[in-house]
Formats: C-alpha cells, sequence, structure tokens
C-alpha cells in the first residue's frame, strides 16, 4: 500500500517535517539528485517528501545495501538495487526505467555512502544524459526540518558547472550529521588547482 499525498504531509507533520518549494509542473521524468545522505533515516524522510508531493518515482540504491536485515526494508521503501555490470548497469537501467514509464523520477542519492566526500559519483548526469531528462535538485535540512525541491538543471553539457550549481544548491543545507556531509567539487577544485 502506498501513501496518499495527504498521509505523507500528516507523517511528515507529526514528525516535525514539511514539504519546501515546488517541483517544476512541467517535468514529466527526470533524474532527482537528493542530498544530503548521512543516515539510513534519510530514506525515510526522502520517500515521504516525495510522496507529499505526489511524485511518481523509484529511489535507486547500492545492490549492496540488499542483504538480510536491510533487504526487506528497502523494498518496503520501494529502493530499486542497481550495480554497474556490463550490458546491464545501472545507467542503462535508469534509461529503461525512465522510458518504460510516461511520468517517472528515478531519486539518487550521489554522495555513494555516509562517508564525507567531495566527490559526488557522476553516475546521475550519465542517467540524466543518457535518457535526456534534466536533473531536479532534492534536499533534506535537518536543521530547518524541511526537504523538497531546490531547482532544476536542464543543460546538461558541462559536469563542472552541474557541480558548481548542486554546491551553490546546497550550500546552507544541514546535513542530519552535518561532519558526514561535504559539497560536491569539480576535479579542478579537488586537486586544488586555480580556475
Amino acid at each position: 500500500m502506498q501513501l496518499t499525498e495527504k498521509q505523507a504531509q500528516r507523517l511528515l507533520r507529526l514528525i516535525g517535517w514539511k514539504a519546501a518549494g515546488q517541483f517544476p509542473a512541467d517535468v514529466k521524468k527526470s533524474i532527482i539528485v537528493m542530498a544530503p545522505h548521512t543516515a539510513y533515516a534519510d530514506a525515510v524522510i526522502g520517500k515521504l517528501i516525495l510522496r507529499a508531493f505526489g511524485l511518481p518515482h523509484l529511489l535507486l540504491g547500492k545492490k549492496e545495501l540488499f542483504r538480510f536485515p536491510f533487504a526487506p526494508v528497502m523494498h518496503l521503501l520501494g529502493i530499486v538495487p542497481i550495480r554497474g555490470l556490463k550490458n546491464d548497469n545501472s545507467v542503462l537501467k535508469a534509461v529503461r526505467l525512465l522510458r518504460e514509464n510516461d511520468s517517472m523520477h528515478l531519486v539518487i542519492c550521489p554522495e555513494a555512502g555516509f562517508a564525507p566526500t567531495d566527490h559526488w559519483n557522476p553516475g546521475y548526469l550519465a542517467m540524466a544524459r543518457r535518457a535526456e531528462v534534466p536533473v531536479v535538485i532534492g534536499f533534506m535540512d535537518y536543521k530547518k526540518r524541511e526537504g523538497g525541491f531546490k531547482g532544476i538543471i536542464r543543460d546538461l553539457d558541462d559536469a563542472d558547472s552541474i557541480t558548481l550549481q548542486l554546491a551553490e544548491a546546497y550550500k546552507d543545507v544541514t546535513a542530519k550529521y552535518p561532519d558526514r556531509f561535504l559539497l560536491p567539487k569539480t576535479t579542478q577544485q579537488r586537486r586544488n588547482l586555480p580556475s
């Protein structure tokens, strides 16, 4: 049984959270980058936020998460296991899922784990480019106790520009565990080279 929009909104209020921002009305398919991701609780909060907006979506998660004792929870949350295998990698699976549906949003946490990293996995960008869909910036702010959407990136040509846009969008967002969250950096920034 899936929660309705109103049920998700009530549950968010019950735990002291609210949905914020607006989802772009003209976007029927997208890759939603959801951050920060520093705790397992983020999956539950994120799922409630997405349901509160009434978005048809699938959460993409590492196949390694689908082991006991987490597998039942992953399935309950509707998380789709992905991994990079030749001829059936996560990019191709995402493109297939988007093409099979008239309206679908795939949610990915590009930090790829709870350890702090400024090198976000670029798989979300490869998925969006291959499927020819925009990237929507989703967030969960534990300080403000709100989550939702901060914007949309339609021009996917320049990976560094996208990284800078994400860093700007998330600069004032507080993670559940702030010491585990780093803003993404471009390759040049990570090498500490002048721009």
